[in-house]
């Protein structure tokens, strides 16, 4: 397996020698290497790779937002243009939200990163979002009319096609609207009426609601429940109450300790996997890491942070491990055997609802009244 640390050591070293051992490479063990560097590195390993059109497509959603946000927004433009329609909405759908609410200075970021890509890239995109989320973006920064042709249209305000007019706040700059709708006048003219009418008449809340509901259904898709669902992390679960299911059937084979995620390496959890058949722990494995996922949504961290999921799986590590400790004595089974024969979910349940420090944080509190 390629060594994504050690080819950018050699890249800084000796670039030539780099490029032609990348050269040699898969574009699958390219993306393998790229996504065990830190988020602020992988744009300097992909500029390395000699088809970063192969590579790019490859890597998972939340990476490529990842890489994006730490490499910074002024470079992301040709790793939009190289993306897939699903990263590109993972750059909404995880950078763009602050709880249920969208964050529209972000979408505003990614939509100019978008238009410094070029018209086909900006086009691509717009199509591909949710129509709901690029009109609250507008609308956050321009005025819409019409104007029949015998009358005067607004001062200062621009029009791509003679009867629907454009107006833009003077604490605003023209570009990124002028550029948007002329794009879409220009290539994609059902797209373009289809933003002015809603525009035009289609109430806010409503907008917000309904990509609120896209979002939340493409979260799930990539591992994210929704906050509801989120939540159930935290009910309370006395370890009398855990559901105790029928041991795991499968090979003698075991985990490698060193294929184990870094926060599960010398934890309890971590112990117990590798005492579990191959299949098995890999089984369990996955669940501990959608109980992560729901840490992460449940706690409110940006999904976008590349250290996010890292401490949400940190934090479910720490549960996890309470559990386990709590039920082997409760039960006199050995670690492994409550890991098997109990849902990670669970066991973190018990966990929080012991160690206070695993339970959500508190929420802001609200402003004093004046």
């Amino acid at each position: 397996m390629a060594d994504g640390v050690a080819l950018l050591r050699l890249a800084r070293g000796d670039r030539a020698a780099a490029v032609a051992r990348l050269r040699e490479l898969a574009p699958e063990e390219l993306a393998a290497a790229c996504q065990e560097l830190r988020a602020e590195s992988r744009a300097e390993f992909l500029m390395l790779v000699p088809r970063p059109e192969e590579v790019v497509p490859l890597l998972a959603e939340a990476e490529l937002v990842q890489t994006v946000r730490a490499g910074g927004m002024s470079d992301a433009a040709w790793l939009l243009e190289l993306a897939t329609p699903e990263q590109r909405l993972a750059c909404f759908d995880l950078d763009c939200w602050t709880a249920q609410q969208p964050a529209l200075p972000r979408v505003h970021e990614w939509l100019d990163a978008l238009i410094e890509a070029g018209r086909p890239t900006l086009v691509r995109a717009l199509e591909e979002m949710d129509l709901e989320l690029l009109i609250l973006a507008l609308r956050a920064e321009t005025r819409v009319a019409v104007v029949a042709k015998e009358e005067e249209a607004p001062e200062g305000w621009f029009t791509p096609d003679g009867v629907v007019h454009f107006g833009i706040a003077d604490a605003e700059s023209p570009h990124r609207v002028h550029e948007i709708v002329q794009s879409l006048f220009e290539q994609s003219p059902a797209l373009y009426w289809r933003l002015v009418y809603g525009l035009l008449f289609e109430p806010t809340p409503e907008c917000e609601e309904d990509a609120l509901r896209w979002r939340t259904n493409r979260l799930a898709d990539l591992g994210f429940p929704d906050r509801e669902q989120a939540m159930r992390v935290y009910r309370p679960l006395r370890a009398d109450k855990v559901e105790e299911r029928p041991a795991h059937e499968g090979s003698a084979a075991l985990v490698r300790a060193i294929a184990l995620p870094q926060k599960l390496r010398g934890s309890l959890l971590g112990e117990a996997l590798t005492a579990l058949p191959l299949e098995r722990a890999a089984d369990v494995l996955g669940y501990v890491l959608g109980v992560a996922n729901a840490l992460a949504v449940a706690d409110g961290l940006s999904l976008s942070d590349s250290d996010s999921v890292p401490r949400a799986l940190e934090k479910a590590v720490r549960g996890i491990d309470a559990g386990l400790r709590e039920l082997a004595g409760a039960r006199g089974q050995s670690p492994e055997q409550v890991l098997d024969r109990t849902a990670p979910l669970d066991l973190f349940r018990v966990g929080a609802t012991r160690d206070p420090a695993l339970r959500p944080p508190a929420p802001p509190a609200e402003p004093a009244e004046s």
